[in-house]
């Protein structure tokens, strides 16, 4: 029997969130389904990739657009290609991911006559987009099959836009790469407080360094792994903080379980998010963990107190005090090693997937 064609949409397959799952996800329905991955920018991809899965593109550098006329150009023209490339290579069913990509899957899928499901990562209450993308977002979100979200308050968001029987809470999966590597023997641990996540404005990095700054870090160290804009600013931050000798700015790492392995406290200052993939993980490894209550995911993933801690967004004192008290505590960083454990488990990736297969079969 002929497998079904089914593509993924998304920008790009470099580092992120969104990317990650993607590759999740082809990676395990490949044995079932004859998987295409989409970019609308050539890329190599950042994560591990099954090599069945076929990798097309739409253009094979980013569009420059300077004004609205020229980007809404662009964005016809992409249709067009992403129409051609579903033609012609007969693709039943488009899963696309973030807003634009949504956008272009859905209007292809139409001239194409087949279905599509979109998900949307970003937490649209506070990371609003511009207003002329808004209405064409929500003109265009009415016409899909489903809409996955990653949280609870992401579906009571989209229930303004869309018919609530086509909203799909599923959260994301904790990778199998990443599983396979956990190491959960605590002399293996050391003194370092890491941080995982771009820098990029909403982040905060900054309030970790200057809570940091305050503490008695003695042999402590502190990691970011990511990069982006305000990487720059940071550094010269922890500089003229004078704690620039225990920071550490490693970038970009595809071996990420080696930090997550010696990481004795994990710390996550976001002041939004659409689901914080570096969070579960993080309490995957067994991670005691600190996070800003953000909108939206940290309080779908921490129970204040026994897993973790929350903290309000913003709040560097606040922040200071919890960091004080977990890297003093041996018995508290126990709890929250045992109870972090224990609360990922209906993360782990099959499960996760077998959400997304009822909504896929259901359509080819």
């Amino acid at each position: 029997m002929q497998k079904k064609r089914v593509a993924f949409v998304i920008y790009s397959l470099s580092s992120g969130g969104a990317e990650r799952v993607i590759s999740e996800l082809a990676n395990s329905l490949e044995k079932e389904l004859e998987v295409f991955i989409i970019t609308l920018v050539k890329t190599e991809p950042f994560y591990p990739l099954n090599k069945s899965i076929k990798l097309l593109y739409c253009s094979e550098n980013p569009k420059t657009a300077t004004n609205p006329i020229k980007s809404t150009i662009n964005g016809l023209n992409r249709v067009r290609t992403l129409t051609k490339i579903i033609k012609s290579n007969k693709i039943q069913l488009t899963i696309g991911f973030m807003t634009s990509s949504n956008i272009y899957a859905i209007w292809a899928s139409k001239r194409c006559g087949i279905p599509c499901i979109i998900s949307e990562r970003a937490n649209h209450n506070i990371d609003q987009p511009p207003k002329l993308l808004a209405m064409v977002r929500d003109y265009s979100y009415k016409r899909c099959n489903y809409l996955v979200v990653q949280t609870e308050g992401n579906r009571l968001f989209y229930q303004k836009v869309l018919d609530s029987s086509k909203i799909v809470v599923i959260p994301n999966p904790l990778a199998d790469s990443l599983a396979s590597k956990i190491k959960l023997k605590q002399e293996q641990r050391e003194n370092v407080i890491l941080n995982v996540g771009s820098f990029k404005n909403g982040k905060a990095q900054d309030l970790l360094i200057q809570a940091f700054s305050k503490l008695n870090i003695n042999n402590w160290q502190l990691i970011f792994v990511g990069d982006g804009r305000n990487r720059t600013a940071f550094e010269t931050l922890a500089k003229d903080l004078n704690v620039w000798e225990n920071i550490q700015f490693v970038g970009k790492q595809k071996e990420i379980h080696e930090f997550y392995n010696k990481a004795t406290l994990f710390v996550f200052t976001s002041e939004h998010e659409g689901f914080p993939n570096a969070l579960l993980e993080a309490l995957s490894f067994g991670i005691p963990t600190i996070s800003t209550n953000c909108e939206h995911g940290p309080s779908d993933l921490i129970n204040h107190g026994e897993n973790g801690f929350l903290i309000p967004v913003g709040d560097p004192q606040a922040l200071e005090e919890k960091m004080a008290i977990l890297m003093s505590n041996k018995e508290l960083q126990q709890k929250f090693r045992d109870n972090a454990l224990s609360s990922t488990k209906k993360y782990q990736g099959e499960s996760i997937v077998n959400l997304w297969r009822n909504y896929i079969f259901k359509l080819v």
